[in-house]
């Protein structure tokens, strides 16, 4: 079939058909090709057109969001439809499989959870910014203001951790302090609660992380948004931050010393090379090794104005090569334990050849997540939103992660359908 898109909607695993330009403006030897790689995709996207044609019977059709944004979210499809979806490599139907959400109560919950959590994501990115903003015209932090959105933070982790760390992938490198800061916040209350401190700790931990970098409104800000490589000299000066948030936070009153040790302590190194004390193993607080995890992982799944995020997966990988040098072995385990290997609003791969959007982490089963099947990429097909609890059924299982790049994909549409 013939259909007429957007070039917005063009991803890769579609097959052009016809491109809405003159073969002297565009640099493909043919009006015919499928889009199999980011560079294919890009060339095409640079082009000075808005619509594109293609075939669907020879690659992917439109996503299922992009059909659907002036429509309610659909609702997940019955298990007879699911069983109908699911079929084994030889072609014949699997067995019915296990629905996460059977009912339209649990439907309901997550999605008014979601809402809620985005909600207060807003509430905090707009609050950090304000109490830069003070701080930097030297005035004192406001912490009614931050135990307000704190408290609503710590409601939303107490509830439902996953929905606020599903968001935490929502990323805009104009605004990357106060994202990050937020994000910081929320890793280190999920982490936090997962290890079973009190709410009083999970607000604690979730102030220190939503203030740990307050110390940057002192910093340069041709230093701070350099998208080469710091000198030295610049170097040295960046890092006077956490010094600088040390003693902002130290002439606060009311902070708590959990607060403190996430803003002081979360570059310090497990082998002692990090900074600005350069302690080493226990002499750097538990709270202290979380949040030196914490701020590494977010930095390095996040786009940068000098360096695109990596997959969460990806990250992980990398993080657990430098337990005993940078992490504490056992911190990072636990943390790992947290977010899970595929955190929510990961892309990954089932064995079936289905991409899948990670809904939520199972306990305990750190390699069987909660998802959604979106596409069958055997038959190109886009898939109605079922959410699948992996850890319930035999016929699926996650066979690898998936970039949302490679893909064109964003996840966090699909969670909306999530009711």
């Amino acid at each position: 079939m013939i259909k007429e898109i957007n070039i917005k909607q063009l991803r890769i695993g579609m097959y052009v058909h016809e491109l809405n330009c003159s073969w002297m403006d565009h640099p493909f030897a043919s009006n015919k090709f499928s889009i199999s790689t980011i560079k294919d995709l890009k060339k095409v996207q640079a082009l000075r057109i808005k619509t594109i044609k293609i075939d669907t019977v020879k690659g992917f059709d439109i996503e299922l969001e992009t059909e659907q944004t002036q429509q309610e979210p659909a609702e997940a499809i019955t298990e007879a439809e699911a069983e109908n979806q699911i079929q084994d490599d030889d072609g014949h139907k699997s067995q019915p499989l296990n629905l996460d959400i059977p009912t339209n109560v649990k439907r309901q919950s997550l999605a008014t959870t979601r809402k809620k959590s985005k909600e207060i994501k807003t509430q905090a990115e707009q609050a950090i910014t304000n109490v830069m903003a003070d701080v930097k015209l030297g005035q004192q932090v406001q912490m009614d203001l931050v135990g307000d959105v704190v408290g609503n933070m710590t409601e939303s982790v107490l509830d439902n951790a996953d929905a606020l760390l599903g968001l935490s992938r929502i990323r805009n490198q104009d605004v990357y302090t106060f994202e990050h800061s937020v994000n910081i916040g929320v890793l280190m209350m999920s982490f936090a609660k997962s290890k079973g401190m009190s709410a009083d700790d999970i607000h604690e931990v979730g102030v220190g992380g939503l203030l740990h970098d307050i110390g940057k409104t002192l910093t340069p800000p041709e230093i701070l948004n350099k998208p080469a490589k710091l000198t030295d000299e610049e170097m040295v000066i960046m890092r006077r931050h956490v010094v600088d948030s040390r003693i902002i936070l130290e002439k606060t009153p009311g902070i708590s010393q959990m607060a403190l040790d996430v803003a002081a302590m979360h570059h310090e190194k497990y082998d002692g090379n990090g900074y600005p004390l350069g302690l080493k193993g226990d002499e750097i607080s538990e709270i202290g090794q979380m949040s030196a995890i914490v701020d590494v992982y977010d930095a390095l799944t996040a786009d940068r104005c000098y360096h695109d995020g990596q997959d969460p997966s990806v990250v992980l990988k990398r993080m657990l090569s430098w337990c005993g040098t940078h992490f504490n072995s056992h911190v990072m385990q636990e943390f790992i334990h947290c977010i899970g290997i595929y955190p929510p609003a990961t892309l990954v791969m089932l064995n079936q050849q289905y991409l899948a959007v990670v809904v939520e982490n199972n306990q305990g089963k750190l390699l069987e997540p909660t998802v959604i099947p979106v596409i069958n990429t055997k038959t190109r097909e886009t898939m109605k939103p079922v959410v699948m609890n992996l850890s319930k059924q035999s016929k699926l299982k996650v066979t690898s992660a998936e970039s949302d790049a490679k893909w064109n994909i964003n996840p966090q549409k699909y969670l909306d359908y999530v009711r």
